[in-house]
């Protein structure tokens, strides 16, 4: 009995709790290099995270007017594929998902699906805000959305399909990247990939981002995104306003706590065991 209720303990820890979790991506197609796959021929092998390159454009405000960068400043940002900012397909060369990770090797490596050659996934925001705490920026919000493209028949942005939105809530400077972190919604927007539904493109062993969601109000994914940090050194103030830019590269992984109905089982193992040891 005291195995039971140590085993009831353990799941229950577990229950609720955020780490890490490997992703795959459905397509719809199996455009090719597809030696190994999770989850079929249309669908990448599984990957621990995406690797990222963007260009941003910010904008610092001198709020109390010392004309210097001083703690309280505010940060805006933007970054990516903008409808406002798209000025042709030679953007995705700069502003997309460049690799996986780990990357394709040989016929023994997760499976690329042909990204990149085939089709891709790019992102844009225009409200990433922030404000200078003495050492580093710290981010507050922002909305950042994921969309998917397919590369042979893509002419504008116009032919994205947005997959989701990650909802910045923190982050800040680590003193080499900046780290973002928060959580997805407006899974789809009642678009589809190849005949998938946008929302079930991304997946993780417990299901698509959209079904897990739907599957309790308390089930969340969450992601955390890092890239390096541009010095802010030399601002120009210019009627209360510095502008500078640069070109980043980074990553985003993905954290998918185990559903409530693990959490239930777990009280469930528990409630049992300790009746069973009463009884004995």
């Amino acid at each position: 009995m005291k195995k039971l209720i140590t085993a009831a303990i353990v799941a229950l820890s577990f229950a609720g709790t955020a780490a890490a979790d490997p992703i795959y991506i459905d397509v719809g197609v199996d455009f090719g290099g597809n030696a190994n796959t999770a989850a079929g021929s249309t669908t990448t092998g599984w990957l621990n995270q995406l690797s990222i390159l963007y260009t941003s454009a910010s904008e610092i405000t001198d709020n109390d007017g010392d004309g210097f960068l001083s703690v309280g400043d505010t940060i805006l940002s933007t970054g990516g594929i903008l409808n406002s900012n798209f000025a042709g397909l030679g953007d995705l060369t700069s502003n997309l998902v460049n690799s996986f990770e780990p990357a394709a090797i040989g016929a023994f490596g997760p499976s690329d699906n042909d990204f990149n050659t085939d089709w891709g996934l790019t992102f844009g925001f225009d409200d990433l805000a922030g404000y200078w705490t003495g050492t580093g920026m710290a981010y507050t919000s922002g909305t950042i959305s994921m969309y998917y493209y397919n590369i042979n028949t893509m002419t504008s942005v116009s032919d994205f399909v947005r997959l989701f939105d990650l909802n910045v809530n923190g982050g800040g400077d680590t003193g080499t990247s900046t780290v973002l972190s928060g959580l997805l919604s407006n899974f789809g927007d009642a678009g589809s990939v190849n005949g998938v539904d946008a929302g079930d493109v991304f997946n993780t062993a417990l299901g698509s981002f959209q079904d897990y969601t739907e599957e309790a109000p308390s089930n969340t994914v969450y992601f955390n995104a890092s890239q390096d940090t541009q010095p802010l050194t030399g601002l120009n103030f210019v009627n209360g306003v510095a502008s500078i830019g640069g070109t980043h590269n980074g990553s985003i992984n993905f954290q998918v706590p185990e559903p409530t109905s693990i959490a239930i089982l777990g009280l469930g193992l528990l409630g049992f065991a300790g009746a069973r040891r009463r009884k004995s």
